[in-house]
This record gives structure tokens, C-alpha cells and sequence, in this order.
């Protein structure tokens, strides 16, 4: 866990956007709220935490984290492996808002993913490489307890 403190310390620090990707209840909500906040504090950093993607910035933060970040990225690799409808009109629309949400915070962002598959967190890990929500670049790391 300490080189992943670091790496994603470092690329936050050099206002790059980072995407960690993880499974359900892996604690990465855990880890970014009692680890890297804490340390990104200790290093006189503004930290902001959003929740998920309906909430906006609300100031000027050094560093946002955004939780629960959806992507489209690899909408077609999730539809492929089920086969009922994996999105909903719904959902996609809610999604839309979110990423006009994601596209307003600054390159300096944390984006928490949640994919459950060893193959889907594989995909992004490997081909992820600009946001769909701005086509700004991002470096993906994954989380494991």
C-alpha cells in the first residue's frame, strides 16, 4: 500500500488526473479517507472529497477525490460479458450528468472506479488511458487489500 500511496501522491502532486480501480467493499473508500487524505493533508494539500459524481467542487481545492465514478469507456466490454440491457436510458442519463460534473474538476483529481471482475479491472488497468467524460489523460492504478 505504501507504493501505491506514493505513486498516486506524486501524480496528484504533478496535476495529473488518477483513476483507482477496485472491487465492491475492497476499502477503498476506507484507504482514501484514513490514509491518502491524511497524507495529502500532512503535505499542506487542500483536499475536497466527493462522494460520487452528483456533487460538485465546492471551492478550490489542491486535490479532489471523486468516489463512485462511472465511465462508458468500457461500456461495450461490460455489455459483452451479460446478457441482459447493462444500462438502462436511465442510467445512462444519469451518467451524462456526472461526467459534466467530472469535466468541471480540475486535473488534479482522484476518480475511485468500481469494477468487480479480475478481467474488467485488467481492461481498464491496460486501455484506459483519457477520460470519456473530457479526453483528459489519466494514469489507472488498482487497489487490492
Amino acid at each position: 500500500m505504501d507504493n501505491l500511496l506514493s505513486k498516486i501522491t506524486e501524480n496528484l502532486l504533478r496535476q495529473k488526473s488518477v483513476v483507482l480501480v477496485g472491487s465492491t467493499d475492497s476499502g477503498k473508500t476506507y484507504w482514501i479517507q484514513n490514509t491518502l487524505i491524511p497524507h495529502l493533508e500532512s503535505l499542506n494539500n487542500k483536499v475536497e472529497y466527493l462522494k460520487d459524481g452528483s456533487e460538485l467542487s465546492k471551492g478550490s481545492p489542491g486535490v479532489v477525490i471523486c468516489d463512485e465514478v462511472e465511465t462508458l469507456f468500457d461500456k461495450d466490454y461490460l455489455q459483452g460479458s451479460s446478457p441482459e440491457d447493462y444500462y438502462t436510458p436511465e442510467y445512462l442519463e444519469k451518467v451524462r450528468q456526472w461526467h459534466e460534473n467530472y469535466a468541471r474538476l480540475p486535473k488534479s483529481t482522484l476518480f475511485v472506479i468500481t469494477r468487480n471482475k479480475p478481467d474488467q479491472i485488467k481492461n481498464l488497468l491496460e486501455n484506459f488511458r483519457k477520460s470519456d467524460w473530457d479526453d483528459r489523460e489519466v494514469v489507472v492504478f488498482k487497489f487490492e487489500k
